[in-house]
């Protein structure tokens, strides 16, 4: 499914009224008819249920007439309150308003919001005051509507986006309404997946209005990853062969831990091992062999040597040797930044030709010297995990720079570095060094706990090693980078759907690393079968 931003929706609008012949009073009809039956989906029963709607000027005020009729037939009582000027108002809405009138529902035109009386037993509220294109800080009357709306002690239904919020950039200039459910049409707007407009959109519905939108030949800005759309989902999550061997599913190195921080290369090798890895081995410094072997049953280990608890530069030839049949490496987390563990990262990254999954103190080593990446070949992908301070290091600005604008941080880290990279963080980013851009929609708060990041590292290890293992065995000349992306993202929905699923049974607070992996099995079953828990889709 197609993420875009306001221009690319209003030239996919244009195209389809101009260019395929789809009316613009119908694609108005079928997006009120889509809200209308996501309403009746949630709310339930509307008969007698006195609904207030609000609406602007534009387009989506006449999406909100529409809504008004509809829910009317499904037997509410919706009072429609317009706040705009009926003369400017273009010929779809005004149509739609025309009728409104002629079947006798009220209609009040030109309230103040400060003097508003609503029915003090106002079951829903319905946004539809401002559409994607508005910019700025809300001004009277819309503004007065806004906060009148949010008084109201009632679920609202946003009609596309909360109005006040910036569908771009996520801004939320000034007030905004603070939407139970918002219905997106169409396809959905990047804003609704970034902060801090997220937290005013409430459950998130995608809804069609009557077009087939992913086969326009049109720009678009990314893709919110889909299970179901994802032919390596299917391949990799699916029934295995028969005839099927360890082998078969690839062998992830993780070079990782140090003295004090055994925990995180193990949650990394037993995660990599649950998402499907056939083998995994963790090369870790000698001081801790021990310590992590007992930890470990199904994963192997091969001690390195170390100083002062740590991985120095003399592991070099060991990491190379058994390089020779590893398929990928997870590198960083718990390495710390010893100067000789640094260096031997950053050599690593120079020297060791296989794909790299960097993570935690890897990418420390990697803000540290970047030219390390000088002599390191295409066919050796790399895939950078930062959270936002990690990525602000990488790019040399700050954490609030990166955060005010994720879609630009993720796309330099990724063109910047020729990598994969994944910005963590709610609706994790995934972009490519072409442009390519995934947006994540599982995950939860109670997965912001020491050692989720390990775990996250592990899943991408482990569906990267089959993904590599699969597409070797069709081809010679390597795999390709919108197959490695793919994979990627697929990493990233699998580890926030298990953190979902053990938030189900566990809650938020009490939510472990641990829990995200023993819920690994869980997910994979479900990958296929269960909708996002954040975002429904209504056809």
């Amino acid at each position: 499914m197609r993420v875009l931003t306001s221009q690319q929706m209003r030239e996919y609008d244009r195209h389809v009224i101009e260019q395929v012949g789809l009316p613009g009073n119908v694609l108005m009809e079928n997006a009120g008819a889509a809200v209308a039956r996501v309403i009746a989906q949630t709310y339930g029963a509307l008969a007698g249920a006195p609904v207030a709607l609000f609406c602007g000027g534009g387009n989506n005020g006449g999406d909100g007439f529409v809504v008004a009729r509809r829910l009317a037939l499904l037997g509410a009582r919706p009072t429609v309150y317009f706040f705009g000027k009926e003369e400017s108002l273009k010929a779809d809405a005004a149509t739609h308003l025309q009728v409104l009138r002629r079947m006798g529902l009220p209609v009040v035109v030109g309230a103040d919001p400060q003097q508003l009386t609503l029915d003090p037993h106002t079951a829903l509220a319905v946004d539809a005051l401002l559409g994607t294109g508005s910019k700025g800080a809300p001004r009277e009357p819309i503004r007065g509507a806004i906060i009148a709306m949010n008084r109201l002690r009632c679920p609202i239904y946003a009609v596309d986006i909360p109005s006040g919020i910036d569908s771009d950039t996520g801004a939320v200039p000034a007030e905004a309404v603070r939407a139970t459910h918002t219905v997106t049409l169409a396809c959905p707007k990047i804003g609704l997946f970034l902060f801090p407009a997220a937290d005013y959109v409430g459950q998130l519905h995608v809804s069609d209005i009557g077009f087939c939108w992913d086969t326009l030949d049109l720009p678009y800005l990314g893709k919110l990853f889909s299970p179901k759309a994802s032919s390596l989902a299917a391949t990799l999550c699916g029934p295995r062969h028969p005839n099927a061997n360890k082998g078969h599913f690839g062998h992830v190195g993780v070079i990782a831990g140090s003295q004090g921080m055994v925990g995180a290369p193990a949650l990394v090798a037993r995660a990599a091992q649950r998402a499907g890895a056939g083998l995994v081995t963790v090369l870790a410094p000698r001081c801790i062999q021990s310590v992590l072997a007992a930890k470990l049953d199904e994963q192997m280990t091969l001690p390195l040597a170390d100083a002062e608890g740590a991985l120095t530069e003399e592991a070099l030839p060991d990491i190379l040797r058994f390089a020779q049949k590893a398929t990928l490496f997870c590198i960083g987390p718990g390495l710390t930044t010893h100067s000789q563990t640094v260096a031997l990262v950053q050599h690593l990254l120079g020297v060791l030709h296989k794909p790299i999954v960097l993570d935690a103190d890897g990418l420390n080593a990697l803000s540290q010297n970047p030219e390390c990446l000088r002599e390191r070949p295409e066919e050796a992908p790399l895939i950078l995990t930062p959270h936002p301070g990690e990525a602000a290091r990488l790019l040399g600005t700050t954490t609030s720079e990166i955060e005010s604008d994720r879609v630009g941080a993720v796309k330099l880290l990724a063109s910047r570095f020729h990598a994969i990279a994944l910005l963590k963080g709610r609706y994790t980013l995934v972009a490519t060094p072409d442009g390519t851009l995934f947006v994540n929609t599982t995950g939860n708060p109670g997965m912001a706990t020491g050692g989720s990041g390990d775990s996250l590292t592990g899943i991408l290890g482990g569906i990267l090693a089959q993904a590599l293992a699969q597409e070797r065995n069709k081809t010679d000349i390597g795999v390709r980078m919108d197959v490695l992306a793919e994979a990627v993202a697929l990493a990233a929905y699998l580890h926030g759907l298990a953190g979902d699923l053990a938030c189900r049974t566990l809650g938020e607070a009490a939510l472990t690393a641990g829990d995200i992996i023993q819920h690994l099995p869980m997910a994979l079953n479900k990958l296929l079968v269960e909708p996002s828990p954040c975002v429904a889709e209504s056809f």
